[in-house]
């Protein structure tokens, strides 16, 4: 499948793997969050390995409505990562990290200097709750980021005029506070609850719905290691 064009400031980097994959047809909808990712699954581990990634290396978080984010490596599961809705890892680090959503903003963070990368589940209580700023702190921590440096980019999603709250715009503001340049945010400005078509959104279908994968990767050269084990501090 095409990579959607609002990822193409990503894209620019070498050796980066991004993807956002949209409604895959024929495939009913759940109210059962692991009944429809385990249907998806076979169309997403395609995907991934289509893209030059390995399934095994998939790093995925519990996504629990909340802020906290988890450092993480090529060492250990695909399983999610609990209590977290947000991943981060070294720019050494060859692991895949994949957050589902459907209505939620996925928010990509790339530190163009260190590599190191985040990607984070920021929905009503994720953006109430700044994940943003953790994901952007754990990359100047743990990845010897600067987020001047970093370069966002927030995911379709849903928007007003179908919900209350302007998410995309709290995450801008929320970014900038803590030193991304304006000029390097990037919103895709697409809404899930107004094209069925391509996404999926839990509000618009009442629940029964599907979730899009949000996923960033790099290639890394196999001479290269892990800066990190899988941890959660």
């Amino acid at each position: 499948m095409d990579i959607p064009a609002f990822l193409k400031p990503l894209r620019q980097y070498p050796n980066v793997i991004v993807q956002f994959i949209e409604r895959i047809p024929d495939i009913p909808g759940s109210s059962d969050r692991d009944q429809i990712i385990e249907f998806l699954e076979p169309s997403h581990r395609a995907e991934i390995e289509r893209l030059g990634a390995r399934w095994k290396y998939l790093r995925r978080a519990e996504q629990v409505h909340g802020n906290k984010v988890a450092l993480v490596g090529d060492i250990g599961s695909n399983y999610p990562i609990e209590g977290v809705d947000g991943l981060a890892c070294s720019g050494k680090a060859d692991c895949i990290l994949g957050i589902y959503v459907a209505d939620c903003a996925a928010v990509w963070l790339y530190d163009k200097v260190s590599h190191g990368r985040a990607l984070l589940h920021s929905g009503r209580r994720g953006t109430e709750l700044n994940i943003v700023s953790n994901g952007v702190e754990y990359l100047r921590k743990f990845c010897y980021g600067t987020p001047s440096e970093i370069v966002a980019v927030i995911s379709p999603c849903i928007r007003p005029p179908h919900y209350e709250m302007d998410i995309p715009g709290t995450i801008r503001t929320q970014l900038i506070e803590c030193g991304v340049l304006p000029e390097n945010i990037h919103d895709s400005g697409e809404d899930t609850a107004a094209d069925l078509g391509r996404f999926y959104s839990y509000r618009m279908e009442k629940g029964n719905t599907g979730r899009m994968l949000a996923l960033f990767g790099r290639v890394v050269p196999e001479t290269q290691t892990p800066c990190f084990p899988e941890v959660n501090p």
